[in-house]
């Protein structure tokens, strides 16, 4: 168990140290910002497609360049779905992989998918490239998660999720899925219901672990159909209790001490699909959140201002700025503008 001693107002001192290491890096990589799903709260609005040839190649570039000061660096998977472009997250893991040995450097990554195309052998090529750790999306039991959870022509999705998952657990490979449970007010008898299902023939695979969390009105075309969901505020309430009755089985974002966001750690930055660079995988229409571009040749054109804003809670150890920036910048800061750097 975490001591005071071992933190910082509440922060692991390890996690502290390991966001502002120059030796450990987060790249995160929308590959496409197209999805095969149309859930009714998607705040995305799938404008852009797949990474073109150029941008491929200039973050392969970009990694290169980074891979010789490492001793970790990971790849977070992101979209759209970034399964509809496995042969774009292919290339730039094995590619990184190669390198890594080289540089004596240990790469790893993670994918946020709604798991509808992880067949059993783009598991297993996942797998291979350490690319094994999954967010996987569920919105209570078939009933419920088909009617929030559609496929793009309108289809339910749970019983091809549900056939994955079950497939991926007969294997003996090495992998890591969570199952975000998302919790409305008015879906609690069929997550309860799940909660059954994944007791039956999931719990006692260790691979799988349940992160309950209501959700949350993340903006988007579709706020009128998410205030419906959880105007009642109830959801938040079984997400805690469902969190304690699976203690052993769940996730829990602050095991370590208070959460610290990826978006405002200064060591993470994401690279959209069209060659932005991103620190949140959220507001993606948010100006402040466009912090510059990665070029051609595998540099970085950033704006120092927004990039700092992202990253000012490592100044003030503030929970609530550390754990979610942006929340904390819409209500207590203003982005202004300064001359762009290009940085290597």
């Amino acid at each position: 168990m975490t001591t005071s001693i071992d933190q910082i107002k509440g922060f692991s001192k390890q996690q502290l140290v390991n966001s502002l290491s120059n030796e450990k890096f987060q790249l995160i990589i929308f590959p496409t910002e197209q999805c095969n799903f149309r859930c009714v709260y998607c705040y995305e609005d799938f404008k852009i497609g797949k990474m073109p040839r150029w941008l491929v190649d200039a973050t392969k570039v970009l990694i290169k360049n980074k891979m010789p000061k490492l001793e970790f660096l990971s790849l977070s998977w992101f979209g759209g779905e970034p399964l509809l472009a496995k042969e774009i997250l292919f290339e730039i893991a094995e590619y990184s992989q190669s390198l890594a040995k080289e540089n004596g450097c240990k790469v790893y990554g993670d994918l946020t998918t709604n798991g509808f195309l992880l067949d059993i052998k783009t598991l297993t090529r996942l797998v291979e490239l350490k690319q094994n750790s999954f967010q996987i999306s569920i919105d209570g039991d078939k009933e419920s998660h088909d009617t929030t959870r559609l496929t793009r022509n309108g289809k339910g999705s749970f019983d091809k999720i549900w056939g994955r998952l079950l497939a991926a657990s007969a294997t003996d490979l090495d992998f890591h899925i969570t199952l975000r449970i998302h919790i409305t007010d008015l879906n609690h008898e069929s997550v309860l219901s799940f909660c059954e299902r994944y007791d039956k023939e999931l719990k006692e695979d260790s691979r799988f672990r349940l992160f309950f969390k209501e959700i949350s009105n993340l903006g988007g075309d579709n706020q009128e159909k998410i205030n419906g969901l959880i105007s009642r505020k109830s959801a938040k309430v079984l997400a805690k209790e469902l969190t304690e009755r699976y203690s052993g089985n769940s996730k829990k974002i602050n095991e370590l001490g208070h959460y610290i966001c990826y978006a405002g750690k200064p060591n993470s930055l994401g690279i959209r699909a069209n060659g932005n660079i991103n620190k949140c995988t959220v507001a993606l229409d948010d100006d402040r959140n466009n912090i510059g571009k990665i070029n051609p040749d595998g540099t970085l054109t950033l704006n120092n201002e927004k990039f700092s804003t992202w990253i000012k809670g490592f100044t003030t150890l503030d929970s609530w700025q550390m754990g979610c920036p942006l929340s904390y910048m819409n209500n207590n800061s203003v982005v202004g503008d300064i001359a762009i750097k290009k940085v290597s």
